[in-house]
């Protein structure tokens, strides 16, 4: 192999988060609804009876298919999930690297049809709105947890600098929770709420 060729595969390349095609992708809409001249944000119970989060609250959306784009996947969701086809998406905003795995690209859209929502029971419990002033004058709980990596019980540390002394760094991973009425907002959903926020105020 030479410089040339190299140039040549790597021109057209787009950068993209390193390891990416290990890790599970997803994509969700930040759904904006206009109710009585007020914005709220859309927000989704998981139904119960899901393997997974099981009464969770999130955004619409899921994961992204092998021959779409991620914008396609949360259109796609959407309509899916709440029957919602006329979703305008204003941008994409900050992608979400979890610890355990997962990429998350959440999308801002405007939502120009809810009149014709339609709940998919398989998926939704039910939907609850949230005013966006309210969310903006509140702050979240934060909590900061520790994430350390378990190292396996045959890792190599005679490959390295140290051995069993190396100094190992572990991490930490901010959780919010967000009050409204009975509701708790948190996670993951919460963390690309505050991120929205972010850019706004």
């Amino acid at each position: 192999m030479d410089i040339k060729l190299i140039k040549s595969k790597i021109k057209n390349v787009e950068p993209y988060i390193n390891g990416f095609e290990d890790m599970i992708r997803a994509s969700v809409i930040i759904p904006l609804v206009e109710i009585e001249g007020k914005i709220n944000i859309l927000f989704e119970v998981r139904a119960k009876k899901l393997k997974s989060q099981p009464g969770d609250i999130c955004f619409p959306g899921g994961k992204i298919d092998s021959l779409e784009t991620p914008k396609e996947a949360a259109l796609r969701e959407i309509y899916e999930e709440l029957n919602l086809k006329a979703v305008e998406i204003v941008k994409e905003l900050d992608t979400l690297v979890r610890h355990n795995g997962i990429i998350i690209h959440p999308f801002l859209g405007i939502v120009q049809n809810i009149e014709s929502l339609k709940i998919s029971k398989d998926e939704v419990d039910h939907v609850f709105y949230v005013p966006l002033d309210y969310l903006l004058n509140h702050k979240p709980l934060e909590v900061i947890n520790k994430v350390e990596l378990k190292r396996s019980e045959n890792f190599p540390y005679e490959l390295i600098f140290s051995g069993k002394n190396y100094k190992f760094k572990d991490g930490e991973d901010k959780i919010l929770f967000y009050n409204f009425e009975e509701y708790v907002i948190w996670g993951i959903t919460a963390k690309m709420l505050k991120s929205f926020f972010n850019k706004i105020v």
